[in-house]
């Protein structure tokens, strides 16, 4: 048969065992949602990211159609400076394309944890 310390020892657990549940609970909740964030972070800094490349790459399509164009009127006009400036647009478009980095999200990484 059980004792009166026994049966006050037990309530005792019982309310300990219930705090720790709430905490970790809310530890659970509160790491969830710096994970989802963290996760909504690094989706905004690729969206950015991919953002600034495609305005690389029409700024560097923008030049090309432009240097074309220089091309076809060469032979009409003597254009040779308009054509070495746009040249050097080229490059430098070129140039600060390959700088525009795009990091790529590891989704399998976030599925093993």
């Amino acid at each position: 048969m059980a004792c009166n310390k026994d049966l006050k020892m037990k309530g005792k657990l019982m309310e300990e065992k219930e705090e720790t549940v709430k905490e970790a609970y809310q530890r659970g909740r509160f790491e969830t949602m710096q994970h989802y964030r963290a996760m909504m972070v690094m989706y905004r800094d690729q969206t950015k990211a991919t953002e600034a490349r495609h305005q690389e790459e029409l700024n560097k399509v923008r030049i090309e159609a432009k240097f074309e164009f220089l091309e076809e009127c060469e032979a009409i006009f003597s254009i040779y400076h308009e054509k070495k400036k746009t040249d050097f647009e080229l490059v430098l478009g070129e140039a600060k394309l390959e700088d525009v980095q795009v990091s790529t999200i590891d989704c399998s990484s976030w599925v093993s944890q």
